[in-house]
């Protein structure tokens, strides 16, 4: 992050560089290319090249879904070729399934600057076919306007208004020899709002400073943390947001969960003022899932809103927690009871924490991953169950889990409806937390609650007897509890005051096989008890 000789960029990364036009993509492209000894690309001119005709010529020839479609096979094409700098049209990051492919084809960085700059450099350009004809100048603000949302959604920013070509160069050649080699970018793509990027790997809070840059957040930005965290990756993240520009200060709160409470959000509040932070500042969520539900409500509510960042520091919060938006915290009553959704900018979720996580975090991370498993990853699953024990942790194994996550986030991401799937054995988990009081780790609840969701599903005839037998055989493969010890009318009574009762009554997910389940399921209450019967340890 500092000035000094950057790093040499991996051979096989491409770099990819989106954002409007007149941005400055092509130059760039070319120059950076040159330098490092590279083919460059620009996706209009290969897609000229292809259809044999200029692209404002197939605009008025087929029309604009026609070349869309064009872009989108050129995207594909891409994920196989390495080693490459290319430029792509402005409009190409607009569709969902190309900024999926892009991100993982290789390093997206979008270029922007600021409109008067953008549109004198586009004075009398009449080569661009979205902006023909008359009232070019609002044609192009509405653009702007419509795009911004997805461009902001892209994983690194550069601010082109007042930089040199070469200048440019050397920032995205910075950003590109930071970037940790195994680093993955996940997209997350959300109804109007563009969506939000997704970094895993070693060492990825070390670029955080780099994605918080040219967003145009105003200099003072919070960390929030807990007395846990703090010690170990609070000054990489300070140091890092300082290199980039910002002027960084922290809260540091209690570790666990009995204070994610409504008085931690408002000393939290009073330091935010005291601070300096203001609207146009960010709320960065260093830690666990704790954390990231207090930062989280508390960037949604201060100030009637401020941005948000996640840095997820434990691998329930990497694979669950972190991605989503929903933020919160518990009353007396229950968990989560109050709370907003609150989409982050991006996430960095850095591996390499997972490796100072003691044993137990890691067992109950794994609850979430076997169930995102259950929910949507059937050879996922099978790869758990061949494992010895706890499986490998690194970046694969938190991607894995991830994607099932945001295929049904993308889908609801208010939770209408199908969203209700990802909470697969919450309903009891939560139940078993709260009269716990709260000392049983999130995980181990959760556990618990996949077992009982199984057995309940094979007793209602959803699922084949074999399909309980193989999670709760999972489940105890990586340490995980199967049994419980409250008496069943206590659980039954906490489940009255869960956020997804309907009329008063708990409604379920239930199990239709590996990888397939069904939500908003009614369980009889004789039912219910039997089964938390059956899983009380004696």
């Amino acid at each position: 992050m500092n000035r000094e000789a950057a790093p040499p960029i991996p051979p096989e990364r491409n770099i990819i560089l989106s954002g409007f036009m007149g941005t400055g993509k092509t130059a760039v492209g070319r120059m950076l290319a040159d330098s490092l000894g590279r083919v460059f690309l620009d996706s209009d001119h290969e897609i000229e090249r292809q259809v044999g005709m200029s692209i404002s010529k197939l605009f008025a020839t087929r029309g604009e879904d026609y070349f869309r479609a064009v872009e989108k096979q050129f995207c594909r094409e891409l994920a196989s070729r390495t080693g490459l700098v290319m430029a792509t049209g402005g409009g190409m990051t607009l569709d969902s399934e190309n900024r999926k492919l892009l991100t993982s084809a290789g390093l997206v960085i979008c270029l922007h600057c600021d409109e008067a700059a953008l549109l004198d450099r586009m004075a009398g350009d009449d080569s661009r076919p979205l902006l023909r004809g008359e009232a070019r100048r609002q044609r192009a603000r509405e653009l702007l306007r419509m795009r911004k949302p997805v461009y902001d959604s892209l994983p690194f920013h550069v601010d082109t208004s007042r930089m040199r070509v070469e200048q440019v160069v050397d920032k995205v050649s910075r950003i590109a020899a930071a970037t940790p080699t195994e680093a993955k970018f996940l997209s997350l793509a959300l109804p109007s709002k563009g969506g939000y990027s997704i970094v895993l790997g070693t060492g990825a809070l070390d670029i955080l400073g780099f994605m918080a840059a040219d967003r145009g957040f105003t200099p003072k930005i919070v960390v929030v943390t807990d007395s846990n965290v703090a010690p170990l990756y609070l000054q990489r993240v300070l140091d890092s947001l300082r290199a980039a520009g910002f002027e960084p200060f922290s809260c540091v709160v209690p570790a666990g969960e009995e204070h994610k409470t409504l008085s931690t959000v408002g000393t939290l509040f009073e330091q935010f003022l005291e601070g300096g932070l203001d609207r146009g500042g960010a709320v960065v969520a260093l830690g666990g899932g704790v954390i990231g539900d207090l930062a989280g409500f508390a960037a949604a509510t201060f100030m009637r809103g401020v941005a948000f960042i996640q840095c997820p520091t434990t691998l329930l919060s990497m694979v669950d927690a972190s991605v989503g938006g929903k933020t919160g915290v518990d009353l007396l009553q229950g968990k989560n009871l109050v709370g907003a959704f609150k989409q982050p900018a991006f996430v960095v979720a850095d591996t390499g924490t997972l490796a100072t996580l003691p044993t137990d975090e890691i067992r109950t991370g794994m609850a979430e991953v076997i169930k995102h498993a259950v929910i949507g990853d059937r050879e996922q699953f099978k790869k758990l169950e061949k494992a010895v024990g706890t499986p490998a942790l690194g970046a694969d194994l938190v991607e894995r889990s991830v994607r099932v996550k945001i295929d049904v986030v993308e889908k609801d991401p208010f939770e209408e409806g199908l969203r209700e799937v990802l909470n697969l054995g919450h309903t009891v988990g939560h139940a078993i937390e709260k009269c716990s009081n709260y000392a049983l780790r999130h995980g181990d609840a959760v556990a618990v609650g996949l077992v009982a969701a199984a057995r309940i599903s094979r007793k209602m005839e959803l699922c084949d007897a074999n399909v309980p037998d193989r999670i709760e055989s999972l489940l105890v493969n990586v340490g995980l509890p199967i049994r419980h010890r409250v008496k069943a009318p206590a659980l039954m009574a906490a489940m009255t005051t869960d956020k997804k009762n309907r009329g008063g009554q708990p409604r379920f997910v239930l199990v239709k096989d590996i990888g397939a389940v069904r939500h908003g399921c009614e369980v009889s209450p004789n039912l219910l008890a039997e089964v938390l019967e059956e899983l009380h340890a004696t």
